[in-house]
């Protein structure tokens, strides 16, 4: 008797927990699909225009009030670059120019146009003047590909070449939120350009907005696990694939500036995932031996993100704390731009092979930016 009621109280915990688990699952799977169903379209390719080369470029001449938020403007030139103030392909006499390549990050994703890491730099290095040839969503191949292009039309002295990252993911994509894209690949030891010309696109996307909530569930956690889907493992499997083609493409980033007067300097941005130490502090290591090697300029920035106190490290980023701006979660607010302009401008001038391309600055200007290290 007592056994039978033993095996009762086990079958009826059995189905108990199979009926929770069973709701639970329906649970998940039911706010997953409200939230698949909220998502907006991507916006940010609206805003862009197909290219055979690049796969998108900035529209040209825009002028969009409000365009993240009220007071929050975007505007672009004649070539689809993003200014802040109205820019001249002829350089005046005695002006030094930087132009700034990259991703959202350098482009300014949730900011104004005076508000990006490449209009702050203006402010905190007197006599130099940006040229924001950064484009959302770019992986390091098409900002390379765009400068190689039409870097030359703006003679510069200075090309910062931005990236985050997953700029070097991107390299491993022939399409990127189901827009296309060029990939490099390297034969016979020279970079080669395919998937060319890039497959036309039209339309907006949810695809990778979709991808994001679907990362997010246990199911997609548990396949993660069992096929070794970690960011260790994602990071060594993309190097295997791309590092070599990377290093191509800095050496001859190098080698055009050289030919265009100008001296190249590769910055890595950290993002809020780098405020402690990671998986992506090996690739940083590589990075770093790699300028050691090759004597191209590097300004790392993750250090100083790491000096920032806990306590401030949110306002650096578009996150809760900020006014929620569709489809910037993630990048560097007004502050965060603010900041990065100002350890960048310190570290540029710490750089011997910039004391001849940088405009005089005086001590007072200095200091003031090496005491903003925790701004």
């Amino acid at each position: 008797m007592g056994r039978t009621l033993l095996l009762r109280a086990l079958a009826i915990i059995v189905v108990l927990g199979v009926l929770l688990a069973g709701a639970e699952g329906a649970a998940s799977v039911w706010l997953m699909t409200q939230e698949i169903r909220a998502i907006r379209p991507t916006e940010n390719f609206r805003q862009a225009q197909y290219d055979t080369l690049l796969g998108w470029i900035g529209l040209p001449n825009l002028r969009i009030a409000n365009n993240y938020g009220p007071g929050i403007h975007l505007a672009t030139n004649a070539d689809g670059m993003r200014i802040h103030k109205p820019v001249t392909a002829e350089l005046a006499p005695g002006t030094r120019r930087a132009i700034c390549s990259g991703d959202s990050f350098a482009f300014g994703s949730g900011v104004a146009d005076d508000q990006t890491m490449c209009a702050y730099l203006e402010e905190q290095v007197p006599g130099l003047e940006t040229l924001n040839m950064a484009q959302r969503g770019f992986g390091i191949d098409q900002a390379y590909l765009w400068y190689k292009r039409d870097g030359a039309r703006y003679p510069h002295q200075l090309h910062l070449f931005a990236f985050i990252w997953n700029d070097f993911e991107r390299m491993a994509l022939t399409s990127f939120t189901g827009y296309s894209k060029p990939m490099l690949k390297l034969r016979d030891g020279r970079l080669l350009t395919t998937n060319m010309p890039v497959p036309r696109w039209s339309g907006t996307t949810k695809a990778y907005e979709i991808q994001n909530v679907l990362a997010r569930s246990r199911l997609f956690a548990l396949v993660r696990r069992a096929g070794d889907q970690s960011d260790e493992a994602k990071l060594r499997r993309t190097d295997t694939q791309v590092w070599s083609v990377a290093e191509s493409v800095f050496t001859d980033l190098a080698r055009l500036n050289a030919e265009r007067h100008s001296q190249l300097v590769l910055v890595y941005l950290p993002t809020l995932t780098e405020a402690e130490a990671g998986p992506y502090d090996q690739r940083r290591r590589t990075l770093e031996a790699f300028s050691k090697r090759t004597g191209i300029a590097l300004v790392d920035l993750t250090p100083d993100l790491r000096a920032v106190p806990r306590d401030s490290l949110d306002w650096l980023f578009i996150t809760a704390n900020q006014i929620p701006v569709h489809g910037s979660s993630g990048h560097y607010s007004p502050r965060g731009n603010h900041w990065a302009a100002e350890r960048l401008a310190v570290h540029l001038r710490e750089l011997p092979a910039l004391s001849a391309v940088l405009p005089p600055t005086d001590a007072t200007h200095l200091a003031g930016g090496a005491s903003g290290r925790n701004r």
